[in-house]
């Protein structure tokens, strides 16, 4: 069984995560926002109001309103909107990597080792990346090991079951039960494919 999957380019691998952290990052900009406008205005404004306070202390308090909101709130803005587009490039670069260990998952449970995982290298999560393809290769390692012992085994209850012609029903039996076992244990193994094929080097190497 193989599994094949789209090539991705969009910034968007995993909606519900990415749209969470960006979401995460643009409250913590309005909260910093907030913080700053209330630490810079509200001093101004309580010197508005109060009538205690000089008629030119308070019309300076005045102008330093205006001033604060033809500056800061461009400049709040405009940061905010780069909070959310850096963290929208940031976070593509781990959830791009999970987005791809994902699809990994999905190719081992298929029964594929044939094939090694690669992320860009500007993405983040490479020990990960590591860790994953040792992980594959010792899977297909021990994998190859028993197929190859499933095979020599048959190979040699082939060549046993050729000397039962001397042998009790009972022994023969057994032979049988014994050929079954290993046929079964064989069919598990080669459900693994060890090998590439043609098309399960793209798996791995599409865009996201």
């Amino acid at each position: 069984m193989k599994l094949r999957h789209k090539h991705r380019r969009s910034r968007i691998v995993n909606r519900s995560l990415q749209y969470r952290f960006l979401v995460t990052i643009l409250i913590y900009g309005f909260i910093t926002v907030a913080f700053l406008s209330v630490y810079l205005f509200v001093p101004e404004i309580m010197k508005l109001n109060n009538e205690s306070v000089s008629f030119e202390a308070r019309a300076a308090a005045a102008d330093r309103i205006l001033t604060f909101h033809s500056r800061i709130w461009p400049a709040a803005i405009a940061l905010v909107c780069f909070l959310g587009l850096h963290s929208t490039i940031f976070f593509h670069r781990v959830v791009g990597p999970l987005y791809r260990f994902r699809l990994t998952f999905e190719q081992i449970r298929s029964g594929d080792l044939s094939f090694r995982v690669k992320i860009r290298s500007k993405d983040y999560l490479h020990q990960e990346e590591g860790v994953l393809n040792e992980m594959i290769e010792m899977l297909a390692g021990k994998l190859g090991s028993i197929q190859v012992a499933s095979l020599d085994a048959l190979k040699s209850l082939g060549e046993l079951e050729q000397k039962v012609s001397g042998w009790t029903e009972t022994d023969k039996e057994l032979l049988r039960l014994h050929r079954q076992h290993l046929d079964r244990l064989m069919d598990t193994a080669q459900y693994f494919q060890l090998q590439k094929g043609e098309t399960s080097t793209a798996k791995n190497s599409s865009e996201y």
